[in-house]
């Protein structure tokens, strides 16, 4: 009689390694985007002659951008790929980033893309609306597929840019690897208040030459995406410093034509690292876990012309990216990490189709309060 609760302990705890290693399995893929359009990713590697990199020693390095692009593709074409294309040249520099333990890094050569890699992209559905996406400080534009792949489902071409020195590390168009600059962290807090606005600027003057770089794509009839991009219909977003820089982007070019800052504060709140800095004029979308600003900030989003602040309660800082969508869970089902993305993949869409597609969105018709989001609209109305 005894045999049978041991039996039963025995049962119990196989059956909790099995569900544990099958939400581990199942956490190394990502979701599939739910729009109609199949999504295939791409690479481009960008030298801006005109800059020179102020982060290398030798005084002939120009400022290179790596863009990862995502775009509606023709179903069928395209290689299946793994989450991080060139992960094995750069896995040592996102190592000693101090961004990712080393066990990360092994396990990002497991993880499953449900894009596929160099796929032909679609004509013969004319052009699509583009967005500008600029990661977080440290952090690869890699670790936002989740996010920019469903916005390519619902019809948008995005382009992910990874600066090099400020994300954890990039292959440049030599094959160097340029590693995230660790040594920002050594400096006090004022001159590293300088630092950061100064990289800012950098990073704002790359998104200007990326939209350079697209005019000359959609024009060169020997592009596969000649004709594809609708550049009168261009949005600038990014995460955390990445969003000061999509707010700085605006204002540096009218043709931006909406602005989104997910969760990206400085002194001059979602708007800037300059304290004293106005607003876009541009409809901007501040999508955030922040519920609580200084009354000073809210101020300034009463002399916008159209923005949004929406708060997605109980979200954390890297809710915006994949990392914890990719963290296994006890159980292999869908949890608040996915709850967390799924909304932010709403608004986002909601955003950039009222604002690039011209559909009004129900989500940010009103300032509304629930236990889930909360959306604030301004000028109040």
């Amino acid at each position: 009689m005894r045999r049978r609760p041991r039996k039963i302990a025995i049962s119990i705890l196989l059956l909790l390694l099995i569900t544990v290693a099958l939400s581990i399995f199942l956490q190394l893929e990502l979701p599939a985007a739910s729009g109609p359009y199949t999504v295939g990713r791409t690479i481009f590697r960008w030298v801006d002659s005109s800059r020179p990199e102020d982060l290398t020693d030798d005084p002939h390095d120009s400022r290179e951008v790596m863009a990862f692009l995502w775009y509606p593709a023709l179903p069928g074409t395209g290689a299946k790929g793994g989450y991080f294309p060139g992960l094995a040249f750069v896995s040592q520099a996102l190592e000693e980033s101090g961004e990712l333990a080393k066990w990360e890094v092994l396990g990002l050569r497991w993880i499953r893309s449900n894009s596929s890699l160099d796929a032909e992209p679609l004509n013969g559905q004319g052009s699509f609306p583009v967005v500008l996406l600029s990661p977080g400080n440290g952090t690869n534009i890699e670790f936002y597929t989740s996010l920019a792949s469903e916005i390519a489902s619902r019809g948008y071409i995005v382009f992910g840019l990874n600066h090099p020195y400020d994300v954890a590390a990039v292959e440049l168009s030599d094959g160097r690897v340029a590693a995230y600059d660790k040594s920002q962290w050594s400096l006090d807090a004022k001159a590293h208040q300088a630092y950061t606005a100064q990289r800012v600027q950098v990073r704002t003057a790359d998104l200007l030459f990326a939209f350079d770089q697209l005019e000359m794509i959609n024009a060169d009839p020997n592009s596969p995406f000649a004709g594809l991009l609708d550049l009168n219909h261009v949005a600038a977003a990014g995460h955390s410093l990445g969003g000061i820089t999509a707010s700085e982007a605006c204002k540096a070019d009218t043709r931006f034509k909406g602005c989104v800052n997910f969760d990206g504060l400085q002194a001059g709140g979602p708007f800037s690292a300059d304290v004293t800095a106005a607003p876009p004029d541009q409809p901007f979308l501040f999508l955030t876990k922040e519920s609580q600003i200084h009354p000073v900030l809210i101020e300034k989003f009463e002399t916008t012309s159209e923005s949004y602040w929406v708060i997605i309660h109980g979200a954390s800082h890297d809710s915006f990216t994949d990392g914890p969508v990719l963290q296994p869970s006890l159980l292999p089902f869908w949890n608040q990490a996915d709850r967390f993305m799924a909304l932010t993949q709403a608004y986002t869409l909601a955003f950039l189709d009222q604002t690039l597609k011209g559909q009004p969105a129900n989500l940010l018709s009103s300032s509304v309060v629930h236990q889930d989001v909360s959306v604030k609209v301004f000028p109040s109305r």
